[in-house]
């Protein structure tokens, strides 16, 4: 199809935090750009996706549409999984003053507004036109499966009579896995691919689109965005708990132990580092830093050595063979091995 890959890292949206065992809010992944003719305002905006694959039922992400109005703020409106093989449409505007329809209420985290949403079976490989239109100074989100035909009203939104008519967008994937829920290792989200084709304003003028990916998860063999003139896809891997190529390696010197002060001072400038031991470059003795101060850092060891390798963690020793990769974690008080699935 001609897709052209572009990639960007960004500051991370969502900061890291500290449930339990788990380590990573991956938040936003995936942003989508879009561009309007100049001095462009729309009474209409639609929105067209596709979710091929929406992660699975740990998986919570959320493919997004952004709006924003004339003399006012903004909002969006897309599709969620929300785990347990929950999907819903979602459909949000900050400092609206109330709604019109079932199904809404007000928030006031990450800001304020109105958000309305429904569960609803929405089908991965199937197409959804998401339109969100202003009268006067209502706001309607209709969601519509191109395949089926079936069309659902999400909300309608009052918002101030200063917002004038919705003049710009954008797009974006996040994975907003949280609290007992959340991922372990960016290495272990699910598997996604979605697409997003060019949005249309009043049914007539088509924006132009660009992507690029960011976040905690920004790895290239994790996440990969691309657009050509009609559409942007974007995937995200599971790797399995296996650390991808572009994760920074210790150096290893053949027949030396690996010190716990080495590990632990490349740590410090990085969330993870990767222990890859092979013939010539083997350590009879792996010593792990202690845990208290490296809290939600990682270690992947990658064993291919023909000798095998003590891991010394936790007090304890554990024995490493060839072909063995084991991804630990620091909760803190004890390294844990993150499980593949």
């Amino acid at each position: 199809m001609g897709f052209s890959i572009k990639s960007k890292y960004f500051a991370p949206l969502l900061l890291l935090a500290t449930p339990l065992s788990h380590a990573v809010v991956a938040g936003g992944i995936v942003s989508i750009g879009h561009r309007w003719p100049a001095d462009s305002a729309f009474k209409k905006l639609t929105f067209f996706q596709q979710i091929i694959n929406d992660g699975g039922r740990d998986a919570h992400y959320y493919w997004a549409n952004q709006f924003y109005f004339k003399q006012g703020d903004g909002g969006y409106i897309g599709l969620q999984n929300r785990g347990n093989d929950v999907h819903a449409y979602n459909f949000s505007v900050w400092k609206a003053k109330s709604w019109k329809s079932e199904n809404c209420s007000q928030f006031d985290h990450e800001g304020s507004g109105v958000q309305c949403q429904l569960v609803i079976p929405w089908k991965t490989g199937h197409q959804y036109k998401l339109e969100v239109s202003k009268e006067g100074n209502l706001v309607t989100g209709v969601v519509t499966d191109m395949m089926d035909g079936t069309s659902t009203t999400v909300g309608v939104i009052e918002v101030p009579e200063t917002f004038g008519k919705l003049y710009a967008s954008s797009g974006f994937v996040e994975e907003f896995s949280q609290g007992e829920g959340q991922l372990s290792s960016c290495y272990v989200m699910g598997n996604q691919s979605s697409v997003f084709l060019n949005p249309m304003g009043d049914d007539k003028t088509r924006a132009s689109q660009s992507t690029y990916t960011y976040g905690n998860c920004n790895d290239p063999y994790v996440v990969q965005a691309a657009c050509n003139n009609d559409a942007c896809i974007n995937t995200v891997n599971n790797l399995g708990a296996v650390a991808s190529p572009s994760a920074p390696e210790v150096s290893i010197v053949n027949g030396k132990d690996l010190s716990a002060e080495t590990l632990a001072n490349m740590l410090r400038g990085t969330d993870l580092v990767v222990i890859r031991a092979s013939d010539g470059r083997w350590a009879p003795n792996i010593y792990f830093p202690q845990p208290d101060t490296l809290k939600w850092k990682s270690l992947f060891v990658d064993h291919r050595a023909s000798y095998s390798s003590l891991i010394r963690v936790n007090g304890d020793l554990s024995r490493v063979s060839k072909g063995e990769q084991i991804m630990y974690m620091s909760d803190g008080s004890s390294w844990k091995k993150i499980n593949a699935n």
